[in-house]
């Protein structure tokens, strides 16, 4: 299925790609507005020759990978505790929900502030936006177990691990990996912003960067390459999900329909 969903994105970037030649060709708008993608690829390389674009997709693959795995697992843990201990959510709700409602672009300064400019504040806004979606998923599917699971585990005398590591767990994955997908594109979003408000390095810096100097074709390249970061991301996901649900009906059916 991956692979298919390569084939197909690769087909209508193609196309997208001959479109915009062509329009810009037809159109002869100005190479400072609008440069051809061959302006674009020439950019690229330059830039991965002498203005370390490798270290720039590298500090933003670690903040996002950080962000989100420490925002995930945070989701999973408040989602449990929220269900076992439904006082403790009713009193932390509102405070999520006003953290989550808040303009990330807002928190952010704030974060550079507290922070510093290195890592620390863009992988704590990431984690902000991991978090929400992750944690809604998580409850939803801890909530959601059936009594004859939960009387089996009784049954079986297992402790809290053990009921929530064979039982409760897999029960909740397909709601925590649906979190989680969502989370993976807000999670890029997150690093740009974080990156635009400060930082020395990233992609975010980069298409910085490009706006300042009205460098449009910099700013292309950034953009890409965060989009293509976001779709990998969320392919990753899937492929994840694939292979952890193929017991679930959902993935049975999606196979079925292949």
């Amino acid at each position: 299925m991956t692979i298919t969903n390569i084939l197909i994105a690769s087909r209508t970037l193609t196309i997208a790609i001959v479109i915009w030649w062509a329009f810009v060709l037809v159109a002869n708008v100005p190479a400072y507005l609008l440069p051809a993608p061959d302006a674009i690829a020439s950019r690229f390389v330059f830039l991965a020759q002498t203005a370390e674009l490798t270290k720039h997709i590298r500090v933003t693959l670690v903040e996002i990978g950080a962000g989100f795995v420490l925002g995930g697992l945070l989701g999973v843990v408040f989602g449990w505790l929220f269900v076992r201990l439904p006082l403790l959510g009713r009193l932390l709700s509102p405070l999520i929900l006003l953290l989550q409602t808040a303009p990330k672009i807002a928190i952010a300064p704030l974060l550079l502030l507290w922070l510093g400019l290195d890592m620390g504040p863009k992988i704590t806004l990431i984690a902000i936006v991991t978090f929400f979606p992750v944690m809604a998923g998580a409850a939803a599917g801890f909530a959601a177990v059936e009594k004859p699971f939960q009387d089996l585990g009784t049954l079986l005398h297992l402790s809290a691990w053990q009921r929530f590591r064979r039982l409760e767990l897999p029960f909740s994955l397909p709601p925590i990996l649906a979190g989680l997908r969502i989370a993976s594109t807000q999670a890029v979003t997150a690093a740009v912003i974080g990156e635009l408000m400060g930082a020395t390095y990233g992609l975010g810096y980069l298409l910085s960067l490009g706006q300042e100097n009205g460098d449009a074709s910099v700013v292309i390249v950034a953009v890409l390459i965060l989009s293509a970061i976001g779709w990998g991301f969320h392919e990753l996901i899937r492929l994840c999900e694939r292979h952890m649900l193929s017991w679930h009906a959902s993935q049975l059916s999606l196979d079925a329909s292949v």
